[in-house]
């Protein structure tokens, strides 16, 4: 069972993101994500229908990715809680609404032509992280 946040973690919904019609059915994403968790940082590489790769980075390097969604330990495991209950995100814990109700937001970026990335790929991204459903998760 793999404890988020983790490569493994990633990896195990990258597995089941890749395979998955709600996600490949939402049209091509093309960027670099980043993710940050407190103090741990991984970067997701996202290539036509599939996430590419995952990988654990510096939060230095969030500054090279495309934009990157930053959250508090408590909040992710709010969403993803809310993800396992619902099979999928409701209305008020999308990676979208969050960034919109969060005092600063949660999407955030260096460069704002790469941020709206975001907006642009928000759909599949859900998709993405609603495929964490189907991980069984611990936390840290």
């Amino acid at each position: 069972m793999p404890q988020f946040p983790s490569v493994d973690w990633f990896e195990s919904v990258r597995e089941s993101a890749n395979g998955d019609s709600q996600f490949t059915s939402q049209g091509t994403v093309n960027c670099l994500m980043g993710v940050k968790v407190g103090n741990d940082a991984f970067a997701l590489t996202f290539v036509g229908f599939e996430c590419a790769s995952v990988e654990s980075v510096s939060a230095v390097a969030m500054r090279d990715t495309d934009f990157y969604i930053d959250m508090s330990p408590e909040d992710w495991q709010a969403l993803l809680n809310n993800i396992v209950a619902n099979d999928g995100a409701d209305s008020s814990h999308t990676l979208n609404s969050l960034d919109l109700t969060m005092p600063n937001g949660c999407v955030k970026s260096d460069n704002e032509l790469r941020r709206a990335a975001f907006f642009q790929y928000h759909l599949s991204l859900q998709a993405f992280f609603d495929a964490s459903a189907r991980v069984d998760t611990t936390f840290a």
